[in-house]
């Protein structure tokens, strides 16, 4: 079990119970003893902050970091209790949204529930659930049956119970460990009920690899999934790298673009040959290349697959990077993966892909991520890297995950169930639900072997 993305389950209850809702709206205000913890010794490795500015609009916030294990009482509890304001027309609503990556070999029930006490009675709601083993995204909404018919103020209270005992052996504790990352835990006392969090889409996909010539030009597959057109930027990026310290740069790369069928839609040498629109189109993105010599492409695409290639002028190699931004995220469509093909070495020369998750809603994103080899001789390939290994790396370089077989991955069978399964067991492969952020996917060959390799990036929301 990783625990690299763990969050507390304190959260749940605890920022579901403490938010507020902007001007106009009631107001929570969280007792300076809450929360609490019964029993305490169901709680370890904590990290538990209590923020007065969240993401969701002004109120409290109580968040950490926990993996969680079960006592010789099989439940873990957590209270928050404060005082509210409430106006006319206000609803006690909540929405949350959390991973939980379960490591038993039971299911672990959870109950949230929610009480003020007003003038006209208890105003009450209650959301339950059940963990199982393995990761998995748990979210949802829930109100109050009636809003506030006038302005009102009392005490409010909320409890998280987590409920380890075995099925069939109430007085055993279900053995393992459990850790969360919580996306959203929301309670808003306004008149518009709360809602969960949409998932954030891939803004940014790219591919850092050694350029060669013939099969070893690097081949960048993306698809557009929707109904509208999308607007992107597709570029080629050789002689800047010198900057951050890459050595062997490709000194003028050549960018193509073709659709589904192989049929060529455009291509540039130097972006600066670009029309004006499309100049002033990078530029006004901040993403006009730095060296003159380095291409780009900006085209309305509607959906479907389509391929860049990267490859030196003359003949030429070196270490490239080609890269398609979203500067549409309005549109309803979105980049749904991205597929490099190029030639993986060793060292700085390994293959880099990496994926920045944003805008959409802001809420999870599921990805998996593939590192393919053997099965590439399917389509020719005759020096594919025989035993690929996928890291997946944060935006501050910590190592989430890795996986040499995607078989012995603890979550192959969700790759399995979306249809990306490798069909060669040493393929790997690797499912994660991640917030937003800036990520890398690295592909190398196991014992430092080299050959041709695939690294992809797939958004299933």
């Amino acid at each position: 079990m990783k625990t690299t993305t763990a969050l507390s389950l304190v959260a749940v209850a605890a920022a579901l119970l403490s938010s507020a809702s902007p001007a106009t709206a009631g107001n929570l205000i969280l007792d300076q003893t809450s929360p609490t913890f019964t029993p305490d010794t169901a709680f370890t490795n904590n990290t538990i902050v209590i923020q007065t500015t969240i993401p969701f609009g002004p109120g409290i916030n109580v968040n950490g970091g926990a993996t969680i294990t079960p006592d010789a009482t099989n439940q873990a509890e957590i209270e928050v209790h404060g005082t509210y304001s409430a106006d006319a027309g206000d609803i006690f609503s909540a929405a949350y949204s959390f991973t939980a990556d379960l490591n038993t070999t039971s299911s672990v029930a959870y109950t949230i529930t929610g009480s003020a006490t007003t003038i006209g009675g208890p105003v009450e709601f209650q959301a339950t659930g059940t963990i199982t083993p393995g990761l998995h995204k748990y979210e949802g909404t829930f109100a109050a049956p009636i809003a506030f018919p006038f302005p009102d103020s009392g005490d409010f209270s909320g409890t998280l119970v987590l409920n380890f005992a075995t099925p069939g052996a109430p007085s055993l504790a279900t053995p393992g460990s459990l850790d969360l990352f919580i996306q959203q835990v929301e309670l808003k006392l306004d008149p518009i009920p709360a809602a969960v969090q949409a998932p954030s889409q891939s803004q940014n996909i790219s591919t850092r690899a050694n350029v060669g010539v013939d099969d070893h030009v690097l081949i960048g597959g993306f698809i557009v999934t929707g109904t509208d057109p999308k607007t992107v930027v597709l570029r080629a990026i050789g002689p800047s790298l010198s900057l951050v310290g890459v050595n062997g740069v490709l000194a003028d790369p050549f960018l193509e673009l073709h659709d589904s069928t192989g049929a060529s839609l455009a291509t540039n040498d130097n972006w600066m040959d670009l029309s004006t629109d499309d100049q002033t189109t990078l530029t006004g993105n901040m993403l006009a290349p730095t060296d003159a010599a380095e291409s780009a492409l900006v085209a309305t695409l509607d959906p479907g697959a389509y391929t860049t290639v990267v490859r030196g002028v003359g003949n030429t190699t070196g270490v490239g990077l080609v890269e398609a931004y979203d500067i549409d995220s309005a549109a309803a469509s979105k980049l749904a993966n991205i597929s490099t093909r190029g030639f993986v070495e060793t060292g700085e020369n390994v293959m880099i892909g990496g994926f920045i998750l944003g805008a959409g809603g802001g809420g999870f994103s599921t990805i998996i991520v593939r590192g393919i080899g053997p099965s590439l001789t399917d389509a020719g390939i005759t020096d594919a890297l025989a035993d690929p290994v996928i890291e997946i790396h944060n935006g501050d370089g910590d190592l989430i995950d890795s996986n040499d077989n995607w078989m012995d991955d603890p979550n192959m069978q969700m790759v399995s169930d979306a249809g990306l399964a490798p069909t060669d067991p040493n393929e790997s492969a690797l499912y994660k639900i991640l917030p937003a952020g800036a990520y890398t996917a690295i592909l190398s060959g196991a014992g430092g072997t080299s050959g041709v390799g695939l690294v992809e990036s797939y958004n299933t929301d």
